[in-house]
């Protein structure tokens, strides 16, 4: 009898033991579940939050553009839109910040003349300690532009379909514009091809990540902007490459304006400077910005929303040609009505802008 009553009480004591495990595993997936819940009904509070930090950043612009009528360079006082407004978030327990680059420092993807970007493809080939081989950037451009016109006629150092399709994993070209600098994965000599060391691998390396060439392209092209360069906001890989083999040219515009402005940046092109830079290449170049690239990050506790937007100045879409993201539309009602000063060009939430 005593054994059978101590078989019971251990039966009873794993049954409580076991009902704890269940009841804990329980709470644990009810909580989770409820923060996952509880993300999304803060994120349309964070969303609100989102677009007024974009309002901010247009209402600085905005009112610079009124005050100065000409956007030259971030250091004029817009370049951080939160610290200038002074204006905290309506709940203290969010925290947001606005990153604001000058897309019209970089040059059009889809107007850079060919003896320009063969150039540019022949010193990334030759890296920095090395002569320039002019002819080694003319693979890279043919692949380039047989990527993207619609015909099958293969340059003499290019590739169009019959190229493609004898790869492991055969695709064909889109005949089209490149979009997005990730299309130059899929584009002969710019990724890594084992077969082909010594004649690919320019923005990709043999592990599939960027390369220094990759991130200065990036930094130095737009899919967006399709006017001219503003040397203010240009990269220093940019201007060095404005600036031709003149090293001194160089370090000269880095330093600044001619003359005692007191500027950090350049306000008139006829500058002694930037017109000596002008005769190097056929990039046409400015003083002013005109397009920009914003991101906003909300977060309060684990939960945060980012956008991502581009804006263009209504004055200058007008006189450029329509592009990625640049579609003339006729402005709305509302938007006529309440006079938004800048055109939107694209905007994405919760991910990176497609380029």
């Amino acid at each position: 009898m005593r054994r059978n009553r101590g078989s019971i009480l251990v039966f009873i004591l794993a049954l409580i033991v076991l009902l704890s495990v269940l009841c804990m595993r329980l709470m644990e997936e009810t909580v989770q579940e409820l923060r996952h819940v509880s993300q999304f009904h803060r994120r349309d509070d964070l969303r609100m939050h989102a677009y007024s930090a974009l309002d901010v950043a247009v209402g600085a612009l905005n009112e610079f553009m009124m005050l100065e009528r000409t956007l030259y360079a971030p250091s004029q006082g817009w370049g951080d839109p939160l610290s200038y407004a002074e204006i905290p978030p309506l709940d203290p327990s969010v925290q947001w910040t606005i990153s604001l680059i000058d897309e019209s420092g970089k040059v059009p993807v889809s107007a850079i003349s060919e003896k320009d970007l063969v150039s540019l493809f022949s010193i990334m080939r030759a890296e920095a300690d090395s002569m320039v081989n002019e002819d080694d950037g003319q693979p890279f451009y043919d692949a380039f532009m047989d990527w993207q016109d619609a015909d099958d006629e293969e340059r003499d150092e290019g590739a169009e379909d019959d190229y493609y399709e004898d790869l492991e994993f055969p695709y064909f070209t889109p005949g089209k514009k490149i979009e997005n600098f990730e299309e130059f994965r899929m584009v002969k000599g710019f990724a890594y091809d084992s077969s082909k060391p010594d004649e690919s691998g320019l923005f990709y390396s043999e592990t599939g990540s960027e390369t220094i060439h990759m991130k200065n392209f990036r930094d130095s092209f737009s899919f967006f902007h399709n006017g001219p360069v503003n040397i203010n906001t240009a990269s220093s890989f940019l201007v060095k490459f404005l600036c031709g083999d003149d090293d001194g040219l160089y370090e000269d515009i880095l330093t600044g304006p001619s003359g005692t402005s007191g500027d950090p940046f350049f306000k008139n092109m006829n500058d002694p400077k930037l017109a000596q830079m002008r005769n190097n290449r056929s990039i046409s170049t400015s003083t002013t910005a005109t397009v920009f690239r914003v991101l906003v990050t909300v977060s309060k506790g684990k939960a945060n929303f980012q956008l991502h937007a581009i804006l263009g100045r209504g004055d200058a879409m007008q006189s450029q040609p329509s592009g990625k993201g640049q579609v003339q539309k006729p402005r709305s009602q509302q938007n006529s009505k309440i006079r938004y000063p800048f055109r939107i060009l694209s905007i994405r939430e919760n991910e990176n802008l497609v380029d």
